[in-house]
């Protein structure tokens, strides 16, 4: 499934910058629902595969947290020295723009909570439904985008909002993926039926109740763990490769070309969740043992990781020249590609070593 993985972290570049070919591929929510279900799908497998026996939940999350953290961490280190560098060398504050707008009504207390939550990523996903009020008080609220002076701003990788969520389900997946099918698919239909009910009857069908409220994403996680479970039933029906093959062209070319899809927006974004649903045990079991697709699908994570600095970093000279606006998902999807396999090379890929050495340890 890495081909996969790293399309849909491609289609929140483009959606983070510019349309490529004129298409602006599924979106930023649809690639990040679809994100969760591949991630219940592995964490389905690893936790009744791998990660078993005494002291299994320790080097569970332990492993988790090497594959994360230490990623994350350099790519915050490097937004703030960007963000300093910029201030002080050429007046392009970047991320700090917000702290430096918003110094007056910031206490202490409220830096170094914004603080912490650049460094420990957990709970960043609370920031979107969090303002600052007249009086620069914090509360969280309902409808939070639709205020000026909200949590999120204060944010130096952005898009880590998405891992707290991630993370936040590792801590759980243990004592969930794990259970009987028809508890799984329970929390399955708790999940769906709340999100329903928030939106038709609390009218609550809007960003970020639409894809960032753990409560309501849990459920692409556990539909993820579900459709191990009918991997695990295809492995005693060995099926065609190339229905692997087929299921992941049409997924690519669904992904590719989401806009062109003529459906009303909830109906269309179900109808591909299902199918993504139906189709990951084929793609999986076709390629699980190819080392090409699992190479480019290490790269998704520094992929996403990455790419909203440079995203930033370019959108002042593109966008204050029309002329080179069509050039800019180009120019940050390639940066953003150079910049991945080089992390992958003399970051992840060290670190992945020292994890799974660990991992073999604590057995």
């Amino acid at each position: 499934m890495g081909i996969l993985r790293t399309i849909l972290a491609l289609a929140v570049v483009v959606y983070h910058s510019y349309k490529i070919f004129g298409l602006r591929l599924c979106g930023g929510q649809v690639a990040v629902q679809a994100f969760y279900m591949i991630s219940g799908f592995y964490m389905a497998l690893v936790l009744n595969e791998k990660y078993t026996g005494k002291g299994f939940y320790k080097t569970f999350i332990t492993s988790r947290f090497y594959r994360i953290f230490p990623v994350y961490w350099m790519v915050l280190l490097a937004a703030v020295l960007v963000s300093v560098i910029g201030l002080y060398g050429f007046g392009k504050p970047y991320y700090l723009a917000r702290y430096l707008s918003g110094k007056d009504c910031l206490s202490w207390t409220t830096v170094l909570w914004f603080g912490l939550e650049n460094i420990i990523i957990i709970g960043q996903d609370i920031l979107y439904f969090l303002r600052l009020d007249e009086l620069c008080q914090p509360h969280l609220v309902y409808n939070p985008l639709s205020f000026k002076h909200t949590g999120y701003q204060y944010l130096f990788v952005p898009q880590a909002w998405s891992i707290s969520i991630e993370f936040v389900f590792y801590l759980l997946a243990p004592f969930l993926v794990t259970k009987k099918l028809r508890w799984q698919l329970l929390l399955v239909l708790l999940s769906l039926g709340l999100r329903y009910f928030f939106a038709t009857r609390l009218y609550l069908s809007f960003d970020p109740w639409t894809y960032r409220f753990f409560p309501f994403e849990l459920a692409f996680f556990m539909a993820g763990s579900l459709a191990y479970r009918f991997y695990k039933w295809l492995e005693t029906r060995p099926p065609s490769p190339a229905i692997g093959y087929g299921a992941l062209t049409v997924l690519l070319a669904l992904i590719i070309f989401y806009d062109q899809v003529i459906l009303p927006d909830t109906a269309k974004n179900y109808s591909f969740y299902a199918l993504f649903l139906l189709a990951l045990p084929f793609i999986f079991y076709s390629f699980k043992s190819n080392k090409a697709d699992r190479y480019i699908g290490e790269l998704s994570f520094s992929i996403y990781i990455i790419h909203h600095l440079v995203v930033n970093l370019l959108r002042k000279q593109f966008f204050g020249n029309p002329y080179m606006l069509d050039y800019y998902g180009y120019v940050v999807i390639g940066t953003t590609l150079l910049l991945a396999i080089g992390m992958q090379r003399w970051l992840v890929e060290p670190l992945d070593r020292y994890r799974h050495r660990l991992a073999k340890t604590n057995e």
